[in-house]
């Protein structure tokens, strides 16, 4: 049996050290793609506040005012990308194409209440397969983000995005990005009754393809408690102060 040399092994080590490098490399560039990759389809309420916990869910917009503006946002690519610049609006990307999109709203299972869509009361909330339009391709993911997965669905349309000019902004975990090629639909949203209202956007292509946003581009709704409720918390804490002394003594 032949043994293994000194060279042998020591180029041995360095292939695997090689090996594990390229590895690591490819995986750091792969995460770093994904990390600058902006979502086609965002949700933003106008003035909200970004959290990255809040109640039910994760990495939100949220607002607290019952009266809103939000924004379903269409973007393809920053600024200055694509083959046909500024003087040909119809090349923000390589391959021109549009969203058919829908705005979905998501209210408290066993809650009632009114929610109004630029002053239309939205009426029928119901599962999420009775609601989804039949063009949207079957996608489990937007009932899965919290907490559309506790409630009833209802979707509004709101047209076409197109990707012809630079009229979209990236509102990217907390922050606001410059505008791209893409464009923004504004609604104005007033709730009342419900515990929260959660928001989430889908869109079909040309060839067909659902597109929605992830879970860290969208929004809610969470009310405030009243004056009063806050009064009963308050005097219901106070009440417990004799019973905790007693429990000292």
């Amino acid at each position: 049996m032949i043994g293994i040399t000194k060279t042998d092994a020591k180029k041995e080590n360095a292939m695997k050290r090689f090996i594990i490098f390229t590895v690591t490399m490819a995986a750091a560039i792969g995460f770093a793609a994904a990390a600058m990759a902006v979502p086609r389809l965002q949700t933003y309420i106008v003035g909200s506040n970004y959290h990255n916990f809040y109640q039910q869910e994760f990495d939100s917009w949220i607002t607290n005012s019952s009266n809103f503006d939000l924004k379903v946002v269409g973007y393809w690519n920053p600024a200055g990308s694509g083959s046909g610049g500024m003087l040909s609006a119809k090349q923000g990307q390589s391959g021109y194409d549009f969203l058919d999109t829908w705005l979905m709203l998501t209210t408290p299972m066993h809650q009632s209440g009114t929610v109004y869509v630029n002053g239309i009361e939205i009426l029928g909330f119901e599962t999420y397969v009775n609601a989804a339009p039949a063009s949207i391709s079957a996608n489990p993911s937007l009932h899965q983000h919290m907490p559309a997965g506790l409630g009833r669905y209802n979707f509004q349309s709101l047209g076409r995005i197109d990707n012809d000019q630079m009229n979209a902004y990236e509102y990217n975990h907390g922050w606001i990005g410059n505008p791209g090629w893409g464009d923004e639909i504004l609604v104005n949203i007033v709730v009342s009754g419900y515990s929260w209202v959660h928001f989430d956007a889908v869109g079909v292509d040309s060839r067909g393809r659902t597109y929605v946003n992830p879970f860290s581009h969208d929004a809610s709704y969470y009310a405030t408690p009243e004056p009063g409720t806050l009064s009963l918390l308050g005097l219901g804490l106070l009440g417990m102060i004799p019973v905790l002394k007693r429990k000292k003594d």
